[in-house]
C-alpha cells in the first residue's frame, strides 16, 4: 500500500476527521445542480376541463329532461284520474284548467276517461272495441247536444267529400240523378264523362247495377250515388231503360274517372235571354266558369235579359256570393253579419265587383226552392233588397247562418255556426224562414212527372214583356 502524506484525511466510515490546525476552513461543496424539472403540456389539463364541464352540463340536460317527461306523465295522469276528495285534487284543477277542459265539465271529463278504461278492463267482448270509433262517437254525440243542425263533426271521409264538394272533384261516371216517381233518373250529364261518351241522355232511368236490379221505389238515392262512385279507373255495369224508347234497357260497362262537375252552365233560351244554371253549390272554382261562359255569351249575344236559375243550390262559399253579386250590382252591401265571439254586430260586407264583367242594367229573374239556401240565399237576398231581380219560384230554406270549416290533426273536420246574416234590408233567413219569391210558382205533381217547367216558363214571360 502506498504511503499517504501525514495530512491525508482518513476517509472510513464512523472515523471522526478533524482539520489540520492553522488551515482555513474548506468550504462545503455546494449540492450538485439538480436539471431543470421539464415542462408538462397544458393540453391534459384543458381536456379535463372540457370534460367536467361537458359532464356537468349532460347531467343537467339529463335532469331536466327526466323532469319534463315525468311531468307529461304526471300532467297525464292527472287528467285521466278522478282525484276529488284527495290532497291531490288541488294541484289537479290548475292541470285541468291548463289543459283546456271547461271547469264546469272537469267532473265529467274524468268520468268520461274512467268509462273508457273500464270497457278496456270489463267489456266481454274485446275485439269489438274500436277505440277510434268510441272517440268520434264522443264527439259526434257531444256537439249534437248543441241543438244546431249545422254544427257538426265530420270524420275524416266525410270531410273528404265535402272538400270535393266545395271544389266539384270526385271520382264517378258524371250523372246528375233526381228522384222521380221513385225512379233513379238522370237530370244532367257531365261533359267529357264516362256517361256522356257511352250515350247516357238526361232522362234515362238507371234500373240495375252489377246486373242487380234496384229495389223500386228508391228509398236512399245516395245509396245508390254511392255505388257510382269508387276508386279512379274500376268498372261498373250499368243498365238504363229509356221512357223515350218504350223504356227499352241497355247495359253499359262504364270506367270510373277523375272528375269535376261544372258549377255554371249557361246558354242562350228563347227571346234572346241568357238563361245561367247554377243549381251547383258555390265553390271555388264557380266564379272562373262564370266568367268565362257567362262573359262569353254577354259578349257575342248581347242578351236582351238575364235568368239565374239557383235552384237546388245549396250555398258554399260566401265570397263567391259575394263575386256572383259583383257582376250584377256595382258596389253596395251584399248582406250584414253578426258575430258574437268576436264583438262584430251587423258589419257590412260588400259586393266584390269585377273589372271585366259587368251586367248592371238588363232586366234579371232568379228562379228559387226550398232547396236555395245560405249563400245562394245571400245572393237572392241582395237582389230582392236592392231592387236588382224579380224572384220567381218557391220560398228559400231559410238559413241564416254561417259556419267555418276547421280541419283537425287526423283530417276530420268540425263545421262550427259562428255568425248569423242579414239581406241588405237587415232580414235574417232563420227568422223568416225563408225568402218569399215576388211570382209565387209551384210545381204539381203532373208538371213534374211530364218533365215540364212552369217557373222557367214565368221567368221567360216576365222578360219577354219586359223587353
Amino acid at each position: 500500500m502506498s504511503e499517504q502524506p501525514d495530512n491525508y484525511p482518513q476517509s472510513l466510515a464512523g472515523t471522526e476527521v478533524s482539520q489540520p490546525e492553522n488551515l482555513p476552513p474548506t468550504p462545503a461543496a455546494p449540492p450538485p445542480a439538480q436539471p431543470p424539472e421539464p415542462a408538462r403540456p397544458a393540453v391534459r389539463s384543458v381536456r379535463t376541463d372540457r370534460l367536467s364541464l361537458f359532464l356537468g352540463v349532460f347531467r343537467w340536460v339529463f335532469f331536466l329532461l327526466m323532469a319534463f317527461i315525468a311531468g307529461i306523465f304526471f300532467a297525464i295522469f292527472m287528467q285521466t284520474r278522478n282525484l276529488q276528495g284527495t290532497p291531490l285534487a288541488v294541484v289537479q284543477k290548475p292541470i285541468l284548467d291548463w289543459s283546456g277542459i271547461p271547469a264546469d265539465a272537469q267532473p265529467e271529463w274524468l268520468v268520461l276517461q274512467q268509462a273508457f278504461s273500464l270497457i278496456d278492463q270489463n267489456f266481454y267482448e274485446q275485439d269489438k272495441i274500436n277505440h277510434k270509433n268510441m272517440i268520434y262517437s264522443a264527439a259526434e254525440a257531444a256537439i249534437a247536444s248543441l241543438g244546431d243542425r249545422f254544427t257538426a263533426f265530420n270524420r275524416p271521409q266525410i270531410a273528404q267529400a265535402n272538400d270535393d264538394h266545395i271544389t266539384g272533384k270526385y271520382v264517378g261516371l258524371g250523372v246528375t240523378p233526381e228522384i222521380k216517381d221513385g225512379k233513379y233518373v238522370v237530370k244532367r250529364v257531365i261533359s267529357n264523362s264516362p256517361i256522356e261518351k257511352a250515350g247516357i241522355k238526361e232522362g234515362d232511368v238507371l234500373v240495375a247495377i252489377n246486373g242487380v236490379r234496384l229495389p223500386m221505389p228508391i228509398t236512399d238515392p245516395v245509396a245508390v250515388s254511392d255505388q257510382l262512385r269508387g276508386q279512379v279507373n274500376t268498372k261498373v255495369k250499368l243498365t238504363f231503360s229509356r221512357p223515350a224508347d218504350n223504356n227499352k234497357e241497355t247495359e253499359y260497362e262504364l270506367t270510373r274517372q277523375e272528375l269535376i262537375a261544372p258549377s255554371v252552365d249557361a246558354m242562350m233560351i228563347d227571346d234572346n235571354l241568357a238563361y245561367i244554371d247554377m243549381r251547383q253549390v258555390f265553390g271555388s272554382n264557380t266564379m272562373a266558369e262564370f266568367d268565362q261562359k257567362v262573359g262569353a255569351l254577354a259578349k257575342n249575344n248581347n242578351p236582351s235579359g238575364y235568368i239565374l236559375d239557383l235552384r237546388g243550390n245549396g250555398g258554399g262559399l260566401t265570397d263567391t256570393a259575394r263575386q256572383l253579386l259583383g257582376r250584377f250590382l256595382d258596389g253596395g252591401v251584399a248582406y250584414y253579419d253578426d258575430i258574437p265571439t268576436q264583438n262584430v254586430h251587423m258589419r257590412p260586407e260588400d259586393v266584390i265587383t269585377s273589372a271585366d264583367l259587368k251586367i248592371y242594367d238588363k232586366p234579371m229573374v232568379v228562379l228559387t226552392d226550398g232547396g236555395t239556401a245560405s249563400a245562394s240565399e245571400i245572393t237572392v237576398g241582395a237582389l230582392r233588397d236592392r231592387k236588382r231581380a224579380t224572384i220567381i219560384g218557391e220560398k228559400t230554406y231559410g238559413k241564416g247562418v254561417a259556419q267555418y270549416v276547421i280541419k283537425l290533426a287526423d283530417n276530420s273536420a268540425l263545421r262550427v255556426t259562428f255568425e248569423s246574416w242579414y239581406t241588405p234590408n237587415k232580414t235574417n233567413m232563420t227568422e223568416t224562414k225563408g225568402i218569399t219569391p215576388d211570382i209565387v210558382v209551384t210545381p204539381t205533381d203532373q208538371q213534374k212527372q211530364l218533365g215540364q217547367d212552369p217557373q222557367l216558363d214565368q221567368a221567360i214571360q216576365f222578360l219577354t214583356k219586359q223587353s
